[in-house]
């Protein structure tokens, strides 16, 4: 319920329906792409009313959010009836298969339509990025997410939702309320699944809200990795572990990354993601080059002044960070990177005898 405070009198506004006002899903679809933080969060729409072949349909909105990850939105403002989730599922596998120039060509055709002629993608999603003080632009579509916006739930739809959550689809669930006070009208979004978390005074008094405390490798394995990353992990801890005996790790307990020590000093840290692995390799200070690392495990040289379609395209990559007191080695692991060759093993060995010399 919403409420009008004027000094010490409370007035109670009056919720409405949709259709006695007769705004239907065009205007609600109308605000959130107007103001997409409706939903709770920062996004950046990529498409209205998107055709789908496959199943002769159309995506009501289409979004990337802050991880690059791509957004469905589907909005009904009357009763929440079971199909629309399976039809959001639908067209979240369609989707899935999108790669850059795909979404390049949606986004340009949405803001030329808009009227923004001289549209750039590369630019607009960096500086999506930027608002949100991300600096590392993150790879596009390594995973979809599905929200449902509606005027009402039915408790199945809440059903099948929880249970999409627990294998691991990303969807959410909000609920919009209408209200009236003469010509004006207010908004209301609520957040129905997930469920809404406490806000914890203090200390917290458990672990249960942090999963990757709980269950580290689990968290890593599982709900971070995507099957290939999955593998590859695997592999290269049991690698570390068979070829480094003062190596201790993997450490698990971080939400982001997996690390690895020596004399309790982390030498490697792995940010994990679905379809990348970042490793983070510390060495001594000048003593290797990009280059010769880049042809000796025949990968590229990683260039931050490339265009993002350069970058979001580079197969797995190479860059050397300076950090003043050290170098730090980051390696982009992708699909065809082979953690188990010859070469990645003699480079593991040369960074790890540079390392010790710090």
């Amino acid at each position: 319920m919403l409420y009008e405070i004027s000094g010490k009198e409370v007035r109670e506004v009056n919720k409405t329906r949709f259709r006695e006002i007769k705004k239907f899903e065009k205007d609600l679809e109308d605000w959130i792409e107007n103001n997409p933080s409706i939903l709770g969060e920062k996004l950046l729409i990529i498409g209205r009313q998107v055709q789908i072949p496959e199943v002769n349909d159309r995506i009501d909105l289409l979004a990337l959010d802050t991880n690059g990850n791509v957004v469905i939105i589907e909005i009904k403002t009357g009763k929440l009836k079971d199909p629309v989730d399976i039809q959001a599922l639908r067209y979240a596998s369609y989707v899935s298969r999108w790669d850059y120039n795909d979404l390049e060509r949606q986004a340009n055709s949405y803001f030329s339509e808009k009227g923004e002629l001289d549209f750039n993608f590369n630019e607009k999603f960096e500086e999506f990025c930027s608002s949100v003080g991300i600096d590392e632009v993150p790879d596009l579509n390594q995973d979809q997410r599905i929200i449902i916006v509606g005027s009402k739930l039915e408790e199945r739809l809440s059903s099948v939702a929880l249970w999409l959550r627990d294998h691991n689809i990303d969807i959410k669930i909000i609920e919009v309320s209408l209200f009236k006070d003469g010509e004006k009208l207010y908004l209301l979004p609520q957040v129905i699944i997930p469920f809404p978390q406490p806000k914890i005074i203090g200390k917290p008094s458990g672990i249960g809200h942090r999963p990757w405390l709980a269950d580290g490798e689990d968290w890593h394995l599982n709900k971070r990795c995507g099957k290939n990353m999955r593998q590859k992990l695997i592999q290269l801890n049991n690698l570390i572990n068979e070829n480094f005996e003062m190596v201790e790790g993997p450490i698990w307990n971080q939400k982001f990354y997996v690390s690895f020590k020596y004399e309790n000093h982390i030498w490697m840290y792995i940010t994990t993601h679905k379809t990348t692995l970042i490793l983070n390799i510390l060495i001594k200070k000048g003593d290797m080059e990009v280059e010769s690392i880049a042809k000796n495990l025949e990968i590229e040289v990683y260039d931050r002044s490339s265009s993002l379609s350069e970058k979001l395209q580079l197969k797995s990559s190479v860059e050397i960070i300076d950090k003043g007191e050290y170098d730090v080695i980051r390696i982009r692991v992708k699909d065809e990177f082979d953690v188990l060759s010859h070469q990645f093993l003699k480079f593991l060995k040369d960074c790890y005898n540079s390392f010790r010399k710090l």
